[in-house]
């Protein structure tokens, strides 16, 4: 089962092409995310959608939730109320909608990512459908471990575990408790080569480095 969130505006496509690009099935939810305001355009937009995509799944569950899209507070909290209320693998979908919608839910995206299993986006430019990475954008791990990611960034990686406590003289040990910790937030994955383990930057760990004061986590490590 799947459970589809898209924001929906004036152009139906931005939420068929990208719902349609990953499959439906009898037992999926759509839920199309609109403002509490009267719009016979919006109306229309819902239609099209239903149309379409019952054509697909007759039975399809399609729904409307309408957000208060003046609070941007309130906006993210329901958002976030829809995704931890969803049901099976949650797909968010980054496209249509008034930006009052689409701000809300990209913060609630990547504010509870953990709980989303995959993330679309649709291109204003070409209207192509992308994956999004998933991104941990609220993590706070140690001086040491953060300094551990300025390391490995500096480094050619991929590395074994043994390449680099021998590149930055520290014990083996302590290289793969901190990269243990480092993975389980997403910043940097690792991979079985034979006997030893591969460790690389991901995109989360590649944006949390940007966040980062360097020199102050450099003074502390």
């Amino acid at each position: 089962m799947r459970t589809y969130l898209a924001p929906l505006g004036f152009d139906s496509r931005r939420v068929v092409r990208p719902v349609l690009s990953e499959g439906l099935d009898d037992d999926d939810r759509v839920v199309l995310l609109q403002p509490n305001t009267d719009a016979e355009q919006g109306e229309n937009a819902y239609d099209e959608v239903e149309n379409i995509l019952t054509q697909v799944v007759p039975g399809l569950r399609l729904e409307s939730e309408l957000l208060p899209h003046t609070d941007f507070v309130e906006t993210v909290l329901t958002c976030l109320d829809l995704i931890q209320s969803s049901d099976g693998e949650i797909i968010v979908i980054l496209g249509g909608g008034a930006r009052e919608l689409l701000l809300p839910l990209t913060v609630a995206t990547f504010a509870d990512e953990h709980r989303i299993d995959t993330v679309l986006q649709v291109g204003d430019i070409d209207n192509s459908v992308r994956r999004v990475p998933g991104l941990n954008l609220r993590s706070n791990v140690s001086d040491a471990k953060a300094s551990l990611l300025v390391d490995l960034d500096q480094l050619d990686t991929p590395l074994s575990i043994s390449s680099i406590a021998d590149e930055l003289e520290k014990s083996k040990s302590t290289i793969a408790r901190h990269v243990d910790t480092l993975e389980s937030e997403g910043f940097v994955i690792t991979t079985k080569q034979g006997r030893s383990k591969t460790v690389k930057i991901t995109d989360s760990g590649r944006i949390f480095l940007k966040t980062l004061s360097t020199s102050s986590i450099m003074d502390n490590g």
